[in-house]
């Protein structure tokens, strides 16, 4: 389903609405200060964020093997009995075999069914962990772990990311919602430092490394050292591009629709600057990394945190 948003949790809407107001206020240091004109004019996955208008929204389902999440395009395509457009089969027994991957995603299309991205585990040091998605295109992607605050933290197109609602590796009990936030670039994150360049030249999840420059970023440090009110410290102080989740899982609770049981429903905004007649990749991709941390939840007994839309810090 696509919809063109017209409330304040649009990220565009409350740029624009922003802007508006700073431009027919004389007042201005009163009530903006200059972050909200820097985060309008703020690229995210390199285009324009006054371009993100469009909400698509895709169900989450089970096969009916049982073995594996279904992502659909829209209701409509889950309705009309369409096949799925992403699927993700989890590898039980990853653990047997040396640097398999624990869960791969595959690509619907044309009736055709394709490898898309290898999902590999791998613990780093104490309290980290991390997830890493090597997509058959040849990107690749991290995505860190914080146990001691459970949150999830990676970077896409010059773009960071963090993810709140990840339950974390010591609980046994899952999370019902998954918000993924645009973090500013001021911001500590768990990727600073990150070696980019040889994270996109992995063939392997053996080739993964951490540079010292990554070792020494401020929230990795504190989390590896187990300082939890440092992190604390650090997290209180982050800044989001916008106060709304650029993409959210949403737990329909085992709603049905023609018999199909509904998990729930993954929500992300697009740019217009994209054509809605077919998925854009970017919405593949970070698809691809809700999917994974909703896969993990899901084996996990069901928590009771209700979701919202807003409201950052409840997290």
């Amino acid at each position: 389903m696509l919809r063109r948003i017209k409330s304040a949790n649009d990220i565009s809407t409350f740029m624009a609405n922003s802007l508006t107001v700073l431009e027919t206020d004389s007042d201005h240091d009163s009530i903006f200060s200059d972050e909200t004109l820097d985060a309008a004019a703020t690229p995210i996955f390199r285009n324009r964020i006054l371009s993100y208008t469009r909400l698509r929204e895709l169900p989450v389902v089970t096969s009916t093997l049982k073995s594996e999440l279904c992502l659909f395009s829209s209701t409509a395509a889950l309705e009309n009995g369409d096949l799925p457009l992403l699927s993700v089969q989890l590898n039980k027994f990853h653990f047997i075999k040396k640097n398999a991957p624990f869960l791969t995603t595959f690509i619907h299309d044309n009736g055709m069914k394709q490898e898309y991205c290898r999902v590999f585990f791998k613990i780093l040091q104490n309290n980290l962990t991390c997830y890493v998605f090597m997509y058959s295109s040849g990107k690749n992607l991290i995505l860190l772990n914080n146990a001691l605050k459970p949150h999830s933290d990676g970077v896409y197109k010059n773009t960071k990311l963090r993810a709140h609602g990840v339950s974390g590796a010591a609980s046994t009990f899952g999370s019902s919602a998954i918000k993924l936030y645009l973090l500013d670039d001021s911001s500590s994150s768990l990727v600073d430092g990150m070696d980019e360049k040889s994270l996109s030249g992995m063939t392997t999840i053996k080739d993964l490394s951490i540079s010292e420059s990554h070792k020494s970023s401020e929230l990795y440090r504190a989390v590896i050292s187990q300082k939890r009110n440092e992190v604390l410290r650090i997290l209180a102080l982050s800044k989001f591009i916008a106060p709304v989740p650029f993409a959210t899982f949403f737990d329909h609770g085992g709603d049905k629709i023609d018999g199909i049981k509904v998990l729930g429903t993954i929500r992300l905004f697009e740019s217009t600057t994209e054509s809605d007649a077919s998925i854009p990749d970017d919405t593949l991709t970070l698809s691809t990394l809700m999917l994974t941390l909703v896969e993990q939840e899901l084996l996990k007994m069901r928590g009771h945190k209700k979701p919202s839309l807003v409201n950052v810090n409840s997290s």
